[in-house]
């Protein structure tokens, strides 16, 4: 197991990818901030009248976690996906190390690349957002509380991604069903956030008819859209399940429920991890 972490880590290491990988997330954290800079610079007095949490970095340093998803996809799909067109896991398979290992090796340099990739982003734009626009208002607690779901939950879809590029050989088909996977994924969280943030109620409200010019008052109307009893359960679920949803939830600064994100991610890792170990074991691998 050690030879496997070790060849992992120092072909990782010359990888292309995973160098185009770091660099995003750097450049990703200059781009959020520089941005949001130039923004407060440009509309001053707006920014004056509205709460602290809009100018500075608050709604800047997890909405990363959004983007950071598609270099996993992409990473995940070419790092595994080469060794297989190149043969090397065959070759691993008779030198004699075991097909479980082989995948756990696999697993673990690529969560530690994500976490590297994502907890890279979250520090500049710290370091950055201190600098530049104010720093931030979330607390120490909060702040680690968020850094650590935000980073089970990149964990977890690693895990899924890396299911599908060990039961797939081809390194073209594995890595664009990891990115179409990712972007179903994204959509279908946006989805659920939509649903599940539809109001109950309507406002009542007031207006002028423009024929008769007479004030028509409009009461308060139920909504329906929205979710109820059994439906509304499930929807809520799935949104602290699904590891795209609970990034989109720490994005927005609004998750109260971070324990059991962290519980489903673990979860999610050591039920996808045996699965593919399960499916690994018997591959024919060419």
């Amino acid at each position: 197991m050690n030879k496997l972490l070790s060849a992992e880590f120092e072909r990782l290491f010359k990888s292309f990818v995973f160098r185009l990988g770091m660099l995003f997330s750097t450049g990703l954290a200059v781009f959020v901030v520089t941005m949001r800079w130039m923004d407060v610079r440009k509309n001053a007095e707006t920014y004056a009248s509205l709460s602290i949490k809009y100018s500075n970095a608050d709604g800047l340093i997890f909405v990363g976690g959004l983007y950071i998803i598609f270099v996993i996809a992409v990473f995940v799909g070419i790092f595994v996906g080469t060794e297989y067109s190149d043969g090397t896991i065959r070759n691993k398979i008779t030198a004699g190390h075991t097909r479980g290992c082989i995948y756990l090796s696999k697993w673990i340099v690529c969560a530690v690349t994500t976490i590297m990739i994502h907890l890279l982003y979250i520090c500049l734009v710290l370091l950055l957002g201190n600098l530049l626009i104010g720093g931030t208002t979330l607390s120490a607690r909060q702040l680690l509380g968020f850094g650590a779901a935000s980073t089970t939950a990149v964990v977890a879809l690693v895990s899924f991604l890396l299911f599908f590029s060990m039961c797939i050989q081809s390194k073209a088909v594995g890595s664009v069903i990891c990115l179409l996977s990712t972007i179903i994924m994204l959509f279908t969280s946006l989805t659920i956030a939509q649903k599940l943030e539809e109001p109950e109620f309507f406002d009542a409200y007031q207006y002028v008819d423009e024929e008769t010019h007479e004030m028509v008052s409009v009461e308060q109307e139920r909504n329906p859209y929205y979710l109820t009893g059994t439906k509304r359960k499930v929807y809520e679920f799935l949104n602290d399940f699904l590891s795209v949803s609970q990034l989109y939830q720490i994005a927005m600064n609004r998750s109260d429920r971070l324990g059991f994100i962290i519980l489903y991610d673990c979860i999610i890792v050591i039920g996808a991890n045996c699965l593919g170990m399960i499916v690994f074991q018997k591959k024919d691998v060419k």
